[in-house]
Order: structure tokens, then C-alpha cells, then sequence
């Protein structure tokens, strides 16, 4: 039987999130090598992608990318303060998709795309104060 966070990224994948070459078609300034470019950007924590083990490759989060398919300048400070301290990039997405007290009950993910910069300092709160003891 899965555990609840297996069946909380079952639940995510669904929300169908694009791939490199999803992602590569809106972002023009991609080289032919696009699948070496999104793993640098993923390196330098400018764009957040999970690892989907059923399609063998990277996904998205939509929240990352405004109506256009350009990547927002915001995600990268957002990713600078999350904790890169798991695999595949699931723990930041459990985060980003999980209701939070500060936001009201809002996923963060959803705020983002209004108000990135509340995203950011709730972050910044949770997991750039090392006075306090806090964690996922």
C-alpha cells in the first residue's frame, strides 16, 4: 500500500506539469540542447523541476511560469530559500502544494503566481531564520 506522500505525488503528476521540450517551447532563449540547459538551470536553482519516475524525465510546476510560458524572475529567489535537501525535488514541491497557516490555508504554490514576493518572505520566515527550530 502507498505511504501518503507517494499518493501526494501520484496526486501532483496529475496536474499534468510540462516537460523539456514543454518547457523549451515558450522558453525561446533554450539552445538546441535543451535538456542540458534546463539541468543547468535546475543546478543553479533558478527553476524547479521533480523528477517523474512513470515518463523518465523532469516536470514543471506550473507555478513557475507566468501566462505566457515565460519563467518568472521571482522563482529563483524563492529557490534560493527553500531547502535543497531532497531528492528529485519533492520536498520543495510538497511544500509549494501543501496548505500554510501564514498564507491564510493557501497553497503557496497558488499565491505565488499573484503575489510572489508574500511566497517569498513566508519562505524566508520558515526556513532562513536559524534562531528558530523549524522544519517541514
Amino acid at each position: 500500500m502507498p505511504d501518503a506522500a507517494t499518493e501526494f505525488r501520484d496526486q501532483l503528476l496529475k496536474h499534468d506539469w510540462p516537460d523539456d521540450q514543454q518547457v523549451a517551447s515558450s522558453m525561446l532563449n533554450l539552445s538546441d540542447n535543451i535538456t542540458r540547459n534546463l539541468e543547468i538551470l535546475r543546478f543553479k536553482r533558478q527553476i524547479l523541476g521533480v523528477w517523474s519516475a512513470p515518463r523518465q524525465r523532469f516536470l514543471y510546476p506550473h507555478f513557475q511560469f507566468d501566462s505566457l510560458g515565460n519563467l518568472r524572475s521571482e522563482v529563483a529567489r524563492l529557490l534560493e530559500i527553500l531547502p535543497e535537501n531532497d531528492q528529485g525535488g519533492w520536498q520543495r514541491v510538497f511544500w509549494l502544494y501543501s496548505p500554510h497557516a501564514l498564507l491564510e490555508g493557501d497553497l503557496p504554490a497558488e499565491t505565488f503566481t499573484r503575489h510572489p514576493q508574500r511566497v517569498i518572505d513566508v519562505a524566508t520566515e520558515e526556513f532562513a531564520d536559524s534562531s528558530r527550530d523549524v522544519g517541514w
